[in-house]
């Protein structure tokens, strides 16, 4: 309020002046051309002047816009309702999967179109699903010079075919050129991931893994089952090298609790990176640590493979290991690794009897190679050969029999028999 008061007061004070001047003297203006003159005071010079300035602005406003009416109709009718079907209608042959018509129809409306970049585009992805890698690469140099081209669309397009074809190193080089201009957009961190995960470069995902949820860029779930699968295979890579002679346990113990405390609290509740940690510390002899990180991730998931390991592990207390299984037998009553793992302790304990009608139950509700070779061992070992030699038969029968099963299952049938294609990439992309 106080600045429209002051700002009216300096024009009154102004306008006040310039009456002063006007009053006091008008001045003189002289033109002369010829035998012509024409006299006028200053004030009505200044007066014809300001309007003959307003008068050639408004003529050449006038001119323009006329100029861009015309632009305007021309390119109006050129990009008219029927080309801009055309083009619709190959977008639609283009979603239904019609490669070949959908690429032609694309090329043809191309010129009239008013984003030849997506027709390019469109078209650069039939010629990679028709198998012409060089033609994808042509359109895509076409939907780089095309009118309103967006370098990014580009870019990313050429990335998901060469990610489609299988070049993971060189969609790697694409969507790093990318990154270095648009370093947190979400679709090119989310190929980041799946050509990390490709190349199993495990250090570079788990890097990535921090901005892929802090920018909510795939779904929570989503997110949680990445996050998952790289720490089990940071948990495994941690004690790879301790399984070659000469390296030290104590260090390959040491990398794996780090990467068990990098991941937080978190994820170490999950049960799959539980079981993983466990078994790692199996691998390097920590079966005491082992068990009762194993026990853990049981009582969040019950799987298979889980069981067997637990019968693997040499505890610090045995008979609390088969009160534990004996605890779970209770709910899974009809669990044949249940019951071979239980065996397992028992032989572990001296408990032959016990060991043989688990191995025994094992065996009646789902047969495998190993329980027979263990029910044999332990018959031999309590004098029992001639039942010991018939379970031996009987397992060398079982194995031949399930590896015959395999072979014809997985021999193809003569008429239903194809060509699988080989794989090609688009490198050059």
């Amino acid at each position: 309020m106080k600045k429209r008061l002051v700002i009216l007061l300096l024009v009154m004070v102004a306008g006040a002046a310039l009456f002063q001047l006007m009053r006091y003297d008008g001045g003189y203006v002289l033109i002369a051309y010829g035998n012509k003159t024409i006299e006028m005071s200053v004030w009505t010079g200044i007066v014809l002047w300001l309007i003959a300035f307003f008068t050639v602005w408004l003529v050449l406003r006038l001119i323009n816009t006329g100029r861009r009416a015309g632009k305007f109709f021309t390119r109006e009718s050129k990009f008219s309702p029927r080309s801009q079907s055309k083009t619709m209608a190959a977008l639609v042959s283009f979603i239904e999967g019609d490669w070949s018509t959908a690429r032609k129809n694309l090329l043809r409306s191309a010129g009239k179109s008013i984003s030849p970049q997506v027709n390019y585009l469109a078209a650069a992805r039939c010629a990679y699903e028709l198998k012409d890698f060089s033609g994808a690469l042509d359109l895509l140099h076409k939907a780089e010079r095309s009118r309103g081209s967006s370098e990014l669309a580009v870019a990313l397009t050429q990335a998901r075919m060469q990610l489609g074809s299988q070049s993971y190193e060189q969609c790697l080089a694409t969507l790093n050129r990318i990154k270095r201009t648009a370093p947190e957009h979400p679709v090119v961190l989310d190929l980041l991931a799946e050509v990390y995960l490709a190349l199993n470069d495990i250090d570079a995902l788990e890097q990535l893994l921090g901005t892929l949820r802090k920018l909510k860029i795939r779904p929570e779930d989503a997110i949680r089952e990445l996050e998952v699968v790289v720490y089990e295979r940071q948990l495994a890579i941690s004690t790879r090298a301790a399984r070659k002679p000469k390296v030290a346990v104590n260090d390959a113990r040491a990398e794996l609790d780090a990467v068990w405390q990098r991941m937080g609290k978190r994820l170490q509740k999950e049960p799959n990176l539980i079981a993983v940690y466990a078994l790692e510390l199996h691998h390097l002899g920590c079966d005491k640590e082992a068990e009762p990180r194993l026990v853990a991730a049981l009582k969040g998931e019950w799987r298979s493979d889980w069981v067997a390991l637990y019968g693997e592990l040499n505890g610090a207390n045995i008979d609390a290991q088969i009160k534990m299984a004996n605890a779970w037998l209770a709910q899974h009553d009809a669990d044949a690794v249940l019951l071979c793992t239980l065996g397992k302790l028992s032989l572990r304990n001296s408990l032959w009897g016990q060991a043989r009608d688990y191995f025994r139950a094992s065996l009646v509700i789902a047969p495998t190679a190993e329980v027979y070779e263990l029910q044999a061992r332990l018959l031999q070992q309590l004098g029992e050969i001639e039942a010991s030699n018939a379970l031996y038969r009987e397992g060398l029968e079982f194995s031949a029999q399930r590896a015959t099963s395999l072979a014809l299952s997985s021999k193809p049938r003569l008429e239903c028999a194809t060509t699988a294609p080989a794989k090609t990439g688009i490198a050059s992309l």
